[in-house]
């Protein structure tokens, strides 16, 4: 079975994580095939670390923020809404 269709099942039983990872394993090429248990581990963890991602997305949209804003780009010199209506 190609990698192509590996991935292609994977994305099937939605496991998004494991089906990007695939395809970095069979590219790495190492001098020493690795253990399957070592092989597992990784698709195990990327999907963890996939789900993990969307279900942080989703929450974020599904609180409907009005825009994402990082703390680099924050303006901390500005009043807050609250010290500008005292003052």
């Amino acid at each position: 079975m190609s990698c192509i269709d590996r991935i292609a099942q994977l994305k099937s039983l939605q496991l998004y994580g494991m089906a990007a990872t695939w395809g970095e394993l069979h590219a790495e090429k190492p001098r020493q095939p690795p253990a399957p248990e070592a092989w597992l581990a990784r698709l195990i963890e990327a999907e963890q670390q996939d789900r993990q991602t969307r279900s942080l997305r989703y929450q974020l949209k599904a609180a409907k923020f009005p825009i994402h804003r990082d703390l680099a780009a924050f303006d901390w010199a500005a009043p807050s809404p609250t010290q500008a209506e005292a003052t």
